[in-house]
């Protein structure tokens, strides 16, 4: 979205940007200036230095803000719930803690520990023995480099016709996208619907085949 602005810019001045609004006002720097330097709006800029002018302190005013409806301990069951069950949504969560809060209470919880909702990596459930041959596979070929060229990959993909595969989302902190319990395992058995096969090589790649039968 071009006209969406940044988070930052709604989020307040930490004490540490304090400090350095009035160091560069005091330097000569204008507000423009310093407003493109930290990444904040003029205004924000501007109201800073203001209060300092006004009352000789720059601090964050206690009580910003609507008083918090949970405790710490709460927040911190929250995102352990949370955590522990990754598909539970924030209308199940309230339920866990013992807490009349609204759903909204608990998105802002989930949203400041990191943990958003985010469709789940697809992933085939493999035995340790496919793990070893997968290892063993890419040790062989760690090194190969115009090998590739000779090289062609190939594969299937299945869409169920018969039923919806439904949308789950998990919640999941920046990096965990692979752990084992941010993954959704796909069936990988016979079911009513319709396959297709590509392949595709080093330089170059097939046209989508669709297969009405079984594939042989």
């Amino acid at each position: 979205m071009p006209f969406r602005r940044r988070r930052s810019h709604y989020q307040q001045l930490t004490e540490f940007e304090r400090g350095r609004v009035l160091g560069l006002r005091e330097s000569g720097f204008s507000f423009r200036d310093i407003a493109e330097r930290l990444g904040r709006n003029v205004s924000t800029v501007h109201d800073c230095w203001q209060q300092w002018s006004r009352e000789g302190s720059a601090s964050i005013r206690p009580g910003y803000g609507r008083p918090r409806r949970t405790t710490e301990r709460e927040n911190r069951r929250v995102w352990r719930v949370a955590v522990d069950h990754r598909t539970a949504s924030a209308a199940e969560i309230p339920a866990a803690v013992g807490n009349t809060v609204t759903i909204r209470t608990v998105t802002n919880q989930l949203l400041q520990g990191q943990l958003r909702a985010r469709r789940p990596v697809a992933c085939i459930p493999l035995t340790p023995n496919h793990c070893r041959l997968r290892r063993e596979w890419c040790r062989a070929r760690a090194h190969w480099r115009t090998e590739w060229r000779s090289v062609e990959f190939s594969g299937e993909r299945q869409f169920c016709l018969c039923a919806s595969d439904g949308r789950v989302l998990v919640r999941r902190r920046p990096g965990e996208g692979m752990q084992p319990t941010c993954l959704l395992p796909i069936h990988t058995g016979p079911t009513p619907g319709i396959m297709v096969w590509r392949a595709i090589s080093y330089d170059s790649r097939s046209t989508l085949v669709v297969i009405p039968r079984t594939l042989t």
